[in-house]
């Protein structure tokens, strides 16, 4: 099953390209693999805008939509998990809105037109335990 959702993923993005005109295909299997070296706690790899280093986040960790002044511009998730959005970037405020959502393994998220801030400022993601 995770491979079948790694694939959808891969595939739903496979014609689009990012802000920065590299090929979405391309960083979806940087960022996967990097999520997925990243341990056993990790579960997105992030690319921020004008950022060459890819961040990790683990569970119970703050993911910021935004650092130092650079919007992520994609996110991969290697680990299914279920997530809070935050109103303040170092995850404070309560969740938005107060319900939180399930993330399965293998998405993508690409912030086409930064859109990424209409969702809050970041999100805070716990192991999901229910199969996704």
């Amino acid at each position: 099953m995770k491979l079948i959702q790694s694939l959808l993923a891969l595939l739903s993005t496979a014609y689009l390209v990012s802000s920065a005109g590299v090929p979405v295909v391309t960083e979806y299997a940087t960022l996967y693999s990097a999520c997925e070296a990243g341990g056993s706690n990790v579960y997105v790899a992030v690319q921020y805008a004008n950022t060459p280093k890819i961040a990790l986040y683990s569970y119970d960790e703050c993911y910021p939509y935004e650092v130092n002044g650079n919007l992520a511009e994609m996110a991969v998730f290697c680990k299914s998990v279920t997530c809070e959005n935050n109103p303040n970037p170092d995850c404070t405020g309560g969740a938005v809105p107060p319900v939180p959502v399930p993330i399965p393994a293998g998405l993508t998220l690409v912030n086409a037109a930064d859109f990424v801030q209409l969702l809050g400022q970041g999100a805070t993601c716990q192991e999901n335990k229910l199969p996704l």
